[in-house]
């Protein structure tokens, strides 16, 4: 029987080599969300809704199926976004059960005072990549977003 070489390390597996990957990934997602935290007390998650809402209002039900959250955590990000002022809930006029959501100036300004996000090496990175490389690196992370969204709900 031969003996393990320990000298060396073994290698990753193709799981192992992505969860890595992933970790990495995430890693470089929380200085961006610590840095937004810390400049304008704001989570990714909240730049996301407000940015949804920079072209028009939208329903509340609508935006939450567009941020891909369930309507308890939509409920928890308007409510700090508006003690904030930097939204603003209203009854649609046409249909008084649907909630209208909607951008003030105040949330249009912190947006636009987010140079830092379009400075920063993810931008460059992404502009770096060819067309082709952008393609498939979002449709291997929404495939990724879709097994996760799967297997939570499974759980």
């Amino acid at each position: 029987m031969m003996e393990e070489d320990l000298s060396k390390p073994r290698p990753l597996t193709s799981t192992e080599a992505a969860l890595r990957a992933f970790f990495s990934l995430v890693s470089m997602g929380e200085s961006i969300s610590f840095e937004l935290w810390k400049t304008h007390g704001l989570t990714l998650g909240q730049v996301r809704l407000l940015q949804r809402l920079r072209q028009k209002p939208l329903v509340a039900g609508d935006l939450a199926k567009e941020l891909d959250v369930r309507a308890a955590s939509l409920t928890r990000m308007m409510e700090r976004l508006e003690a904030s002022g930097l939204v603003q809930r209203n009854l649609d006029h046409e249909d008084r059960r649907r909630i209208l959501v909607e951008i003030t100036q105040s949330g249009r300004e912190t947006l636009g005072g987010l140079d830092f996000w379009r400075r920063g090496p993810i931008i460059g990175a992404l502009e770096a990549m060819s067309e082709e490389e952008r393609a498939q690196f979002t449709e291997t992370l929404e495939c990724f977003m879709k097994h996760v969204r799967d297997l939570d709900q499974d759980g």
